[in-house]
């Protein structure tokens, strides 16, 4: 049992309504550990005072979530696996004043799909949607299948190029344009599509309608419920899943990385379900 409460915080930009601090407080409760958790909404400007927080020891780790996964990596001590190879993070343990980065995004993904059946057969094709912080860690998963073909498609052209060179070595990572023809082309051909964007089908160039008997479609979204993606989707009579069960895996992942104590899914689950549909 830890002697000192435990005290975590989320940081991000434009996130006064995540579920996260529901999230990891029903986690405390179900394996009795005291703590808080916080949302730290700051602007580019004030992210060194933030990291200089940490680093005095105001809390004992943070999640980073959008637009600073990348940014928070670089101001870490070490990252450790995935984020290692990625260079982005969304979990920091701070350990004697130093900073240890890492990403549950990757495994937290692997973990959802299975739970719903939804992951893919080896030898696979995929196409995923984005190339930030939470689709490089999507993409890396992927390529565990692993996959004969992994593509990228992203609105910053060297955004996704830079996320194909990072993992070229775990087989085949090419990028494609961000245009409807493109996508439509490479979805025609894919088991499974993932939009890990933060837009949705009114910005998106990609119509989960026209995707292949057979192809499935995954939203990381998971507000405004229903997803459109995944509404529009599943009534083309795909399956897909939106990314709230990928926010509870990460999450009990990140919880596990400060704790080292395992929280029971089901009632974080629960927890989580009522506070994004409330």
């Amino acid at each position: 049992m830890r002697n000192t409460p435990l005290r975590l915080c989320l940081v991000g930009a434009g996130i006064a309504h995540s579920p996260s601090p529901v999230l990891h407080q029903a986690a405390m409760q179900s394996t009795g550990i005291e703590g808080t958790y916080v949302l730290r909404d700051v602007s580019s400007p004030d992210l060194d005072h933030l990291i200089a927080e940490l680093r005095a020891g105001r809390y004992t780790g943070c999640n980073v979530t959008t637009p600073y996964k990348a940014a928070m990596a670089a101001a870490c001590d070490r990252l450790e696996g995935d984020a290692e190879t990625l260079g982005v993070v969304n979990t920091i343990a701070v350990r004697g004043g130093r900073l240890v980065g890492t990403t549950t995004d990757t495994d937290g993904f692997e973990l959802a799909l299975s739970r719903v059946r939804m992951w893919p057969r080896q030898g696979a094709t995929a196409l995923v949607l984005g190339a930030g912080g939470a689709a490089a860690s999507v993409a890396l998963a992927l390529t565990r299948v692993p996959l004969l073909r992994l593509r990228i498609a992203a609105r910053k052209p060297e955004a996704a190029e830079h996320l194909a060179r990072r993992l070229r070595g775990s087989g085949d990572v090419e990028t494609i344009a961000w245009d409807a023809s493109s996508i439509a082309k490479e979805s025609a051909h894919s088991a499974i599509v993932v939009n890990a964007t933060t837009v949705g089908l009114d910005a998106l160039p990609f119509d989960p309608r026209a995707v292949p008997t057979g192809c499935s479609v995954v939203d990381i979204r998971y507000r405004p419920r229903p997803v459109d993606v995944v509404t529009a989707a599943i009534e083309s009579g795909h399956r897909a899943e939106d990314g709230l069960e990928m926010l509870l895996q990460q999450g009990l992942l990140s919880f596990a990385t400060w704790t080292g104590v395992s929280a029971p899914a089901a009632g974080v689950r629960s927890a989580l379900l009522r506070a994004v549909e409330a």
